[in-house]
């Protein structure tokens, strides 16, 4: 009897700490397209668990929806319902379609509910559709916010305008978003897109602007792999961390992986490949875990200023060093390098990241007075007043405490 208490008070913690919003101190991660029916049992929850993933989506047309939702509860992981056809259906015949409201009926008191995903990439054209779904969902669900992911830069057709700061503010204002979540894939073979960093500029200067949190994502798989176009690198950990630790220093609150299982047929999907966990599991695992490490520092961050060394990619500016604390004098750099200072729980951080995955990025740091510097791992290390190099590691990032 006393193993069941224990048992019994040991879930109460784990749907306690489930109905937070977004736990305090902490940067959610979310796995993209996780599951289907022969592959969601109780060791894939647990491998997830693992590797620090605290969210999935769930297509919640399965036959294992419900299952994979207590099993998530199991190991205190969240579900992005991922509900797109129940709402296109319902938009298109609010009077008659009541599948929506049945399915929204079955899962709001869920504890491991965190959010619905109505829809992926659309236009400024399908506003009318969408509120019309998101709307009502907020009526049968008010405590659950609606998720809708945006485009990355891209033609008229598919934005629905010719300038890319009007899409994303558009669709936040119109539809009302509660969080601002869009993708965008920039791992090359030449290198980095050079205007995702003009995305990254816009979707956190909206959320910002709105005082809504900023999700964003970094692609773990090989993406247009059979397309004639497929000119994306594949993954590597230095990507992936390069990625990662941009977003971070954007104020990204959720990092989305995208994919975790194999979406196109190829056995190059790096974490699960016909219901398999490959060996790059463990590129994501130390990534995720990595990023948890300083989590601290940008769980609830208010991102005060952004800019680049050496040569300012598209759409971004040069650092401006009256932006930095009092603390840090001067950033330079032999490579281009993203800047960004931060506030949280009272103290300032400047975070230095590499825009290069494969090459390493000489740093000069000129500290006028002491700062700390909060290393991988998450340890402090004390630095003294004067100039400081560091050679920042492909797809590696700096972080220093300026109180």
């Amino acid at each position: 009897m006393r193993r069941i208490a224990l048992f019994a008070l040991m879930l109460l913690g784990a749907l306690s700490a489930l109905a937070q919003p977004y736990p305090k101190g902490e940067i959610m991660a979310m796995g993209y397209l996780c599951f289907r029916d022969k592959s969601a049992n109780e060791e894939c929850f647990r491998k997830l668990a693992e590797a620090g993933i605290d969210m999935i989506t769930l297509d919640m047309d399965q036959s294992s929806a419900m299952r994979q939702m207590d099993l998530a509860a199991q190991f205190g992981i969240r579900i992005n319902a991922v509900v797109m056809g129940y709402a296109a259906s319902y938009s298109q015949d609010p009077e008659h379609y009541t599948g929506l409201d049945s399915l929204v009926s079955a899962i709001k008191g869920h504890p491991a509910l965190f959010c619905y995903h109505i829809y992926d990439e659309p236009g400024l054209n399908l506003i009318p559709r969408l509120n019309v779904a998101k709307r009502h969902i907020e009526e049968l669900d008010p405590e659950h916010p609606v998720y809708i992911n945006l485009n990355p830069v891209g033609s008229v057709n598919a934005l629905g305008t010719d300038y890319y700061p009007d899409y994303i503010n558009t669709l936040a204002r119109e539809c009302d978003l509660k969080l601002l979540s869009y993708d965008c894939y920039p791992a090359y073979l030449d290198g980095m897109l050079n205007n995702w960093y003009w995305c990254q500029e816009t979707v956190s200067a909206c959320a910002r602007s709105r005082g809504i949190p900023f999700w964003a994502f970094a692609a773990t798989s090989w993406i247009d792999l059979e397309s004639p176009l497929a000119v994306r690198a594949r993954p590597t950990r230095e990507n992936i961390r390069l990625q990662v630790n941009t977003n971070l220093a954007y104020g990204a609150q959720v990092i989305q992986y995208f994919t975790i299982r194999d979406f196109s047929g190829s056995s190059l999907a790096p974490f699960m490949a016909d219901s398999v966990w490959t060996e790059a599991y463990d590129m994501l695992k130390d990534v995720n875990l990595e990023m948890k490490a300083r989590q601290e520092v940008f769980a609830g961050c208010r991102v005060l200023a952004t800019g680049f060394t050496f040569r300012p990619p598209f759409g971004t500016m040069p650092l401006v060093e009256s932006d930095l604390p009092a603390v840090i004098s001067s950033v330079e750099s032999d490579r281009t390098a993203l800047v960004s200072v931060l506030e949280n729980n009272g103290s300032r951080y400047v975070a230095v990241v590499s825009t290069s995955p494969d090459q390493t990025t000489g740093i000069s740091v000129e500290f006028a007075s002491g700062a700390e510097m909060i290393d991988n791992a998450g340890n402090l290390v004390s630095q003294n007043a004067g100039t400081k190099f560091f050679a920042l590691e492909p797809g590696g990032m700096l972080v220093f405490r300026c109180r």
